[in-house]
């Protein structure tokens, strides 16, 4: 028998993208690309990370900038930029520059992502289809303040059966910041502003900004691995974050509070980052989740008559162990209640085990009437939260139904000897034979 070497690294990896990979197969992926990333040669890695996503399922609409070779072409043509409240103004010289500067990037990213897949295996297999259209309706910007805004427009409507389409055949879907009207006339557009209609309106599982900066900075210079949308004006307020980062916090609010699931901003210049942000558990941008109006807080035992409410449904049906009242009340400190509006719409609990630094996630319940706004996922990020600042490192779940959901983020199946000695007992005691999951946590 061969002895074969093994990266415990590459397995471990491995295993940690693999429910990421099934989970984002079959969804939809906006991805607004800065120019800047483009002109600092950064498109060869770039495509083929984009390619590797399309080969995994995902159903990618990439929006590209063209800020940057603007400038240049304009700096080269000896004219001067014009601004006005943010906007560029656009006139007939400037509308010419920027379709010329549409067309060279369209080119090259087509040509890119028209190679062959660098890692795969059989390199004669059929490349990826770029379709591109007139998706995008616009409208004129107008007359701001007294300024004619000339050919800078405003996104009017998405053609979304029309990228669909293309999605359903197996597309990525390439998108210029370029809009047309019904009278025939093109406007030069935002490439945030239409990242974020596309996002919207395609009811996109992610919009994804590639930008300069690694994501969002706090004062001390790191990123700030999460946000909700709710923090994003204090944050702009505590720590001023570049024109860019700042314009694409605002589309991504815009998103998150119109159906988009998560919005990410990381660097496109960092190799890699792309697949990091999407198939590991630490990411390595700044994720955004919605929304406004959420929160999640500690319960109290005026939350038990919602408690009962939400867990009692699933508990007839046998998914739920069983949890009395007079249970909740001695526990209700292990709890916390999901807050929509005021209106307690979810709950999960934690029950630690500090000795063996381990802590049990359960009781996770969703109102079915939000279940498909990722608001599970939100509590299991809050648990996981709490876990860390008790030190807790293995935190583990039981299920007898909803296995596939732990596998999907990032935990993994586990034996009754994985369990701290209490917890076994238990185990044996309640003869449930459900299934037990663990998830290792960093701190």
């Amino acid at each position: 028998m061969n002895n074969v070497l093994v990266n415990p690294s590459f397995v471990d990896d491995f295993r940690q993208a693999a429910p990421y990979i099934q989970y984002l197969r079959g969804k939809t992926l906006v991805l607004a690309i800065s120019s800047q990333i483009l002109l600092r040669g950064k498109l060869d890695t770039l495509a083929s990370d984009i390619q590797l996503l399309a080969s995994l399922g995902v159903r990618l609409v990439l929006v590209h900038g063209i800020r940057h070779y603007l400038n240049q072409m304009i700096s080269d043509a000896g004219g001067a930029l014009s601004y006005h409240a943010g906007w560029r103004i656009t006139d007939e010289s400037t509308l010419r520059l920027v379709k010329q500067a549409c067309g060279l990037v369209r080119c090259d990213w087509e040509a890119l992502l028209s190679a062959g897949p660098a890692h795969m295996p059989n390199r004669s297999s059929r490349h990826l289809k770029v379709a591109g259209g007139n998706f995008l309706l616009a409208k004129p910007l107008g007359v701001l303040d007294g300024v004619d805004m000339g050919y800078t427009g405003r996104v009017r409507k998405v053609d979304t059966d029309a990228i669909c389409r293309r999605l359903d055949e197996g597309c990525l879907v390439l998108v210029s910041p370029l809009g047309h009207s019904l009278s025939g006339k093109s406007f030069n557009l935002g490439l945030d502003e239409a990242a974020q209609a596309l996002a919207v309106a395609l009811k996109a599982e992610k919009l994804i900004f590639l930008g300069e900066k690694d994501g969002v900075l706090d004062e001390a210079g790191r990123v700030v691995s999460q946000l909700t949308a709710a923090e994003v004006d204090d944050c702009l307020v505590r720590v001023p974050q570049s024109a860019e980062t700042a314009r694409m916090l605002k589309a991504a609010v815009y998103a998150l509070e119109n159906g988009v699931n998560r919005a990410h901003i990381l660097s496109g210049f960092d190799d890699g980052s792309l697949i990091h942000e999407l198939f590991t558990r630490q990411g390595r941008g700044t994720a955004l989740a919605q929304s406004a109006f959420m929160r999640i807080r500690a319960a109290d035992t005026r939350d038990i008559g919602d408690i009962i409410h939400l867990i009692t449904p699933l508990e007839q049906s046998g998914v739920l162990l069983p949890r009395s009242r007079e249970y909740l009340e001695t526990h209700i400190r292990e709890f916390w209640v999901l807050e929509h509006d005021a209106h307690v719409c979810g709950c999960v609990a934690l029950k630690l085990f500090t000795e063996q630094q381990a802590g049990e996630l359960a009781c996770l319940v969703v109102s079915p009437d939000i279940q498909e706004g990722g608001y599970g996922e939100l509590l299991l990020e809050h648990v996981i939260t709490q876990a860390r600042q008790h030190s807790i490192k293995n935190l583990f779940a039981l299920s007898t139904s909803t296995g596939s959901w732990f596998d999907e983020r990032g935990f993994q199946a586990a034996s009754l000897a994985d369990l701290p000695p209490d917890r076994q007992v238990q185990y044996r005691q309640n003869q449930r034979q459900s299934k037990i999951y663990v998830r290792r946590l960093s701190q």
